[in-house]
Formats: C-alpha cells, structure tokens, sequence
C-alpha cells in the first residue's frame, strides 16, 4: 500500500464523521419541521323556515387556543350559505419531537358565526389521534351536527349545518 492510498484513506475517514453528523442534523430539523395537513368542511342545510336558518349563511372561522398548530389555510376561514357547495379549510398541523407534538394531540378551537347577526353560535375543537381528524368539544350542538368518527364523508344531515373532519 503506498503513501497515497494511506493518505486518501486518512482523508475518507475524517469526512465520514462528519457525513455522519450532517445527516443526523438534517434528521434531526426534518424530523422538527414535520406537519401535515388536513381539511375541515362546513355545509349549511338549514333552509328557510327552519331554525338558525341564516340567509347570508355561517362562517367557520379558527378561533381560541391551537396547541401544535402551524395554521389554517385555503383561506383561514370559508362562508357556507344554504345549499351552496361544501367549503372547507386546510388545517396544518405541527408533528414536531422538540415540541413533544409527535407524541401529544394537536388541536385548534374554531368558531361558527352566523353571516347575518355576526354572533358566534357555535363552538368546537378540532384534534388530531393517531393520524385521524377528530371533532370534540361541540357547543350548542343543537345548531351542528359534526362527524366526530370521520368515516361518513358526503354524508349530510339535513336541517343542520354540518362540519366534517376529512383526512385525503
């Protein structure tokens, strides 16, 4: 083995630690910038005559405390009145391990408005377990009914203004 064949081995075996140590940082920011998204829709089926009926129709709006969220987007809020087509919002969830959001729930509280009276008449928690999109929490449900199981997609109930946790 000659001088050269030494000195290059010497050379790949500096380079190896620190390859080493580059790819477990990069791992390591992937594995903290991590998050998915999911969708949350709203349909209005409440029509005239009926109660809470609302012409201008309701407004899902994010609202209140989000624990391992990153945002709500496509756009941040959506306005169903009735009959129109279901709207949604993109929910985009953190699963951050220096956060501990890998191993704990993320949520985001969310609000429905009535478009006519601009009064907030419900209230719920979107979450997310083991990977599915869940609702919990819902306030004056008599108003909503939501999907808690998130396996009835397209399955509307009518007089009611729905909302729907979706995963694609």
């Amino acid at each position: 083995m000659g001088i050269k064949s030494i000195l290059r081995a010497g050379k790949f075996m500096a380079t190896k630690p620190v390859v080493f140590i580059t790819g477990c940082l990069s791992l390591f920011i992937i594995a903290n910038a991590y998050s998915l998204n999911q969708d949350l829709h709203i349909n209005n089926l409440i029509p005239q005559g009926k109660p809470h009926y609302s012409k201008s129709g309701y407004t899902l709006k994010p609202g209140g405390h989000g624990h391992c969220m990153y945002g709500v987007y496509n756009p941040a809020s959506c306005s169903s009145a009735y009959e129109t087509k279901s709207c949604y919002v993109v929910v985009h969830y953190a699963s951050s391990i220096s956060h501990g959001c890998a191993f704990k729930h993320s949520s985001q509280d969310f609000n429905i408005i009535n478009n006519d009276t601009g009064k907030t008449v419900a209230s719920f928690q979107w979450y997310i377990n083991g990977g599915f999109p869940l609702i919990r929490q819902i306030k004056d449900p008599e108003n909503i009914t939501a999907d808690v199981t998130g396996k009835y997609f397209n399955y509307w109930v009518k007089n009611k203004l729905n909302i729907y946790a979706y995963k694609w």
